[in-house]
C-alpha cells in the first residue's frame, strides 16, 4: 500500500465522523507524510499500521469510552419497494378497461378526422366558387364586348362591368384560398397532431 491508498482508505473509514473533524484528521496525516518525504513513505505506513487502526484511534480520541465500532457501521440501504403487485394491478385495470379506452380513442380520432375533412371540404368549396366567378366573369366580359361591337354599347358596358367585378372577386378568392391553404390548413394540422401527441405521451408516460 502506498500513501495515496492509505489516505483514501482512511478518509472512507472516517465518513461517519463530523466533517470538520474528518478534514482536520486528513490534513494532519497528509502533512505527516509530507514532512517524512517520499523516501520514508513505507516506513510511515508501517509505523501507523492499517488505516482501520488509525481510524479507530481517531474515533476513540473523539468519542472517548463511549465509542464502539459497531455503532458506526452504516446500515444497509433499505430494500427497494416491491412494485410487482402494483404493476400487476395496473395491468389488470388496463386489460378490463381496454374496450372503454378503445372507444374513447376511436371517438377522438373520428372527431379529429372529421375536423380535417371539414377543412378540406371548405377549401374545395372555396376553390369551386372561385372557379365559377372566373368562368362567369370571362363569359360576361366576352358577351359585353360582343354587345358593344353589335351596337348595344350600354348593355355591353354593363355586362363587361359585371364580368370584371366577378373576375375581381375571383382573384380575391384565389388570394384568400392561397392564404388559407398556406396558413390556416397547416396550422390546423399541426394543432391536431400536437393534440394526438399529447394524448399518446400521457398514455405512455412512466408511472
Amino acid at each position: 500500500m502506498n500513501r495515496i491508498g492509505f489516505l483514501r482508505q482512511l478518509e472512507e473509514l472516517l465518513r461517519d465522523i463530523p466533517d470538520n473533524e474528518r478534514r482536520e484528521a486528513m490534513e494532519y496525516y497528509r502533512n505527516y507524510f509530507d514532512d517524512a518525504g517520499p523516501q520514508n513513505e513505507e516506513k510511515i505506513i508501517e509505523e501507523l499500521g492499517s488505516p482501520a487502526k488509525v481510524a479507530e484511534s481517531i474515533k476513540k480520541d473523539l468519542f472517548g469510552d463511549t465509542y464502539r465500532s459497531e455503532d458506526f457501521v452504516k446500515p444497509d440501504p433499505a430494500p427497494r419497494e416491491n412494485k410487482t403487485a402494483r404493476n400487476l394491478l395496473i395491468a389488470l385495470i388496463l386489460i378490463f378497461t381496454f374496450p372503454l379506452w378503445i372507444a374513447v380513442f376511436a371517438a377522438l380520432f373520428g372527431l379529429l378526422m372529421g375536423a380535417l375533412a371539414c377543412l378540406f371540404g371548405l377549401c374545395v368549396c372555396v376553390v369551386a366558387v372561385v372557379g365559377v366567378f372566373f368562368v362567369a366573369g370571362v363569359v360576361l366580359a366576352g358577351m359585353g364586348i360582343f354587345q358593344m361591337f353589335s351596337g348595344f354599347a350600354s348593355i355591353g358596358l354593363i355586362l363587361c362591368g359585371i364580368g370584371l367585378l366577378l373576375l375581381a372577386l375571383g382573384m380575391l378568392g384565389v388570394i384568400l384560398t392561397v392564404w388559407s391553404v398556406g396558413k390556416l390548413l397547416p396550422w390546423s394540422v399541426r394543432g391536431i397532431v400536437r393534440v394526438i401527441k399529447r394524448m399518446f405521451q400521457r398514455k405512455g408516460a412512466p408511472i
